[in-house]
């Protein structure tokens, strides 16, 4: 076996086995999305905090978490996509992460706080409810820095 299939042979171990694979905050944005059109709000919320061993929560507020969450799939719908629409990177170990969740009848904004620290990357906070002003403003700050850009190479 040449060098080149090794070395790809070792890459696909390393993906196909967890504990091989790093968790970067896109592997876990991606499992709490793919949750999410799931639809299974017990599930979401477990999982979630499965990622975030800094957040304590005690019985009455995963079953809130819970609630909420079966509330916005009941009046909007099931998750049918979503789309990241702001990122924000304090520091190489601080990131924050906007999207925007599709439901049949409307939408979700979803926040995701990450912290790389000794043991890899954690969530140590989120946000989902139905108001989109953040993504919005996201957006729209992105749009702008672009403009803002596009101006200075003209000049």
């Amino acid at each position: 076996m040449s060098i080149f299939h090794k070395s790809l042979a070792i890459a696909s171990l390393a993906i196909a086995t967890p504990s091989l694979a790093q968790t970067t905050p896109e592997t876990i944005a991606n499992t709490v999305l793919a949750d999410l059109k799931a639809g299974d709000a017990t599930n979401v919320v477990e999982n979630i905090l499965a990622k975030a061993p800094l957040i304590s929560t005690g019985p009455a507020e995963k079953t809130n978490l819970i609630n909420t969450l079966n509330t916005l799939f009941s009046s909007y719908g099931r998750v049918e996509g979503w789309e990241l629409v702001g990122s924000r990177h304090a520091s190489s170990r601080y990131v924050e992460h906007s999207y925007i969740v599709f439901q049949e009848k409307y939408a979700m904004s979803l926040e995701l706080k990450f912290y790389q620290g000794k043991e890899g990357w954690n969530l140590t906070a989120f946000n989902f409810n139905d108001k989109l002003d953040k993504p919005i403003e996201a957006q729209f700050m992105e749009d702008l820095e672009k403009s803002l850009e596009s101006l200075a190479d003209k000049n």
